[in-house]
């Protein structure tokens, strides 16, 4: 029986690894760092309610101003508060995969919430109320305030939040 030199099996594993370090694989993100709370810049944007339901949508958006890629693993730390009292917090819904989030480029989290129902004043009904979330990038001890906005850009004065929890879908990266 012949035996295959060390080095040959060493350039095969090369040739058969090399896929690991293509730009566009996404298994390059283990060789990233995660994203980190400061270096992302968010927005939080809530969308035009739809006709005779309870539920409000909204989107989370982040953007890398760092210098070098990163990678968004996980959820990101999202709430929104009223003063001392009650709060809403974010809660992933399925599971995730890690994003590449090249310099420049952003990721996206929809978001759904309970919202004011139609024909009651939200004044009583919903006890978080807030012009502002607080949001951190998953894995960092980082947080920052968010401003809230619609879809025009324009701030919005609350954010109303009928419930405990706000739901996440999974991130995922920014369409161009």
């Amino acid at each position: 029986m012949r035996k295959r030199p060390l080095t040959a099996a060493a350039l095969a594993v090369l040739v058969l690894s090399g896929g690991l370090v293509a730009c566009d694989d996404p298994r390059v993100d283990v060789f990233q760092a995660n994203c980190t709370t400061k270096a992302l810049k968010w927005k939080v944007t809530v969308l035009k309610k739809k006709a005779r339901t309870p539920h409000r949508e909204a989107r989370l958006a982040a953007v890398n101003t760092g210098a070098d890629g990163c990678v968004f693993r996980g959820y990101p730390e999202f709430l929104v508060h009223s003063g001392k009292a009650g709060q809403a917090d974010g809660v992933g819904q399925g599971r995730t995969r890690p994003v590449s989030v090249p310099s420049g480029k952003g990721v996206v989290v929809d978001l759904r919430y309970r919202d004011v129902e139609a024909g009651r004043p939200g004044d009583g009904d919903c006890w978080v109320k807030n012009g502002s979330a607080v949001v951190a990038a998953p894995r960092d001890g980082d947080r920052t305030e968010v401003g809230v906005q619609d879809e025009k850009g324009r701030r919005m004065e609350f954010m109303d939040v009928c419930d405990h929890r706000i739901r996440m879908a999974p991130p995922r990266a920014a369409a161009d």
